[in-house]
């Protein structure tokens, strides 16, 4: 019994279902990584107060999104660190809204994150993948008041990893759509899987032989 229990826990760390090493370290989510994208991307955002203007600001989503939130309050950070007194999200058909201050619209054009090359540290064991959170949008910054843009770019990032296979699961949340891809299993993977299964079954079933005869 105790030769099965061995050979047990042995073949569950070949398959990627023991415990994670401590070398490996904190992880951060999908939805943590897409957010360092934005982060990054925002960065790049010229964004500063004209000198001696009325720093009120609004922001504006020009398309629906389901990362929006994300975005938006992301940019709400950075505009009340730069300086900006942020106001409600305009509304057109406020006069007093729209003729006052500046709107910092944006545009959404690619934002989440996928799967990307995968592996294996050796033969069969140690399956590796490489998450890619991309961010990329489009933004302008106007001055109500003036009807002038004052700042206008497309501002992209990218952030990589590389977490072990067994890790991928949990570090996705299914209610971040956008954050939570679906992992393909290359053909090698299957031939892998099928492989250790069936040689599973087959030492499971010769080592419980073995023990009944030998008692």
């Amino acid at each position: 019994m105790t030769k099965i229990m061995v050979f047990s826990v042995v073949l569950m760390l070949a398959l990627g279902l023991g415990p994670v090493s401590s070398k490996e370290g904190t992880r951060p989510t999908n939805i943590e990584l897409v957010e360092q994208a934005v982060k990054i991307a925002a960065d790049s955002m010229r964004l500063a107060p004209p000198a001696g203007a009325l720093a009120e600001l609004s922001i504006e989503m020009s398309n629906a999104s389901d990362a929006a939130w994300l975005v938006e309050n992301i940019l709400k950070e950075k505009v009340i660190g730069a300086g900006w007194n942020l106001k409600a999200r305009a509304d057109s058909t406020d006069s007093t809204a729209a003729g006052a201050g500046f709107v910092l619209r944006l545009r959404i054009v690619d934002l989440g994150l996928i799967y990307g090359k995968s592996w294996r540290r050796y033969l069969v064991v140690g399956k590796r993948v490489e998450r890619i959170a991309r961010a990329s949008m489009f933004y302008d910054l106007e001055d109500r008041a003036q009807g002038e843009v004052i700042a206008s770019s497309n501002v992209s990032s990218e952030v990589r990893d590389v977490v072990p296979a067994s890790l991928v699961p949990s570090l996705a949340d299914p209610k971040y759509g956008f954050a939570s891809p679906a992992l393909d299993k290359s053909q090698w993977d299957r031939y892998v899987e099928g492989g250790l299964v069936l040689a599973i079954v087959g030492v499971l079933v010769y080592l419980f032989y073995s023990n009944k005869t030998a008692s």
